[in-house]
């Protein structure tokens, strides 16, 4: 075998091991599946991270599915880990803003480890009555900076637990789920 040939049979095996690592990491960043009802909303969630440049691929990676399916009654919507639920119930499916602010605050859950935030108008309110949705709608372009003000890598938010627990801090994190009206 010639030096050419050599350096050729090497380039060929190169090429061909990246191409093989390439295929095998290709499922850590797979979509969801996403029901047709809200492929609208969640590709105006993806398109507002790719604005901002947040890397969500790798903050979806453990969500299977996205479905406009039923869920108990007084829910909106209701992460549980590896899937989103928004209630086929509550929500019409030609409310594309319910839709679309209820898939916001499900992905802040699930993909983005967002807890509940009570304090004045949020799209991570843990209650969100039906009355106040044209004000969601009105304020929705600070609403939605503020819920991506509060986005943090990973690694982030691995740094900043090791701080809080370092500092002995105790947090109680609500149920992941959005209600329509709070409980009594």
């Amino acid at each position: 075998m010639t030096q050419d040939q050599k350096t050729i049979s090497s380039l060929i095996v190169i090429v061909f091991s990246f191409i093989l690592a390439i295929g095998s990491c290709s499922h850590m960043f797979k979509q969801p599946y996403v029901d047709p009802v809200l492929k609208n909303a969640f590709d105006e969630w993806v398109n507002q991270c790719k604005l901002r440049d947040i890397n969500y691929k790798r903050d979806i990676t453990n969500i299977d599915s996205i479905l406009y399916a039923p869920l108990e009654e007084g829910y909106w919507g209701q992460c549980f880990g590896n899937k989103i639920i928004i209630n086929e119930n509550a929500i019409s499916p030609i409310d594309l803003f319910t839709l679309k602010l209820v898939m916001f605050h499900e992905l802040g859950h699930c993909a983005f480890k967002y807890d509940h935030f009570e304090w004045g108008e949020d799209i991570m309110n843990s209650v969100l009555p039906e009355e106040k949705i044209i004000m969601y709608q009105y304020f929705w372009a600070i609403l939605e900076d503020q819920y991506f003000i509060r986005y943090l890598t990973k690694k982030e938010r691995k740094k900043l637990q090791k701080q809080l627990e370092k500092q002995d801090c105790f947090c109680i994190l609500d149920e992941d789920k959005l209600q329509v009206k709070e409980s009594n």
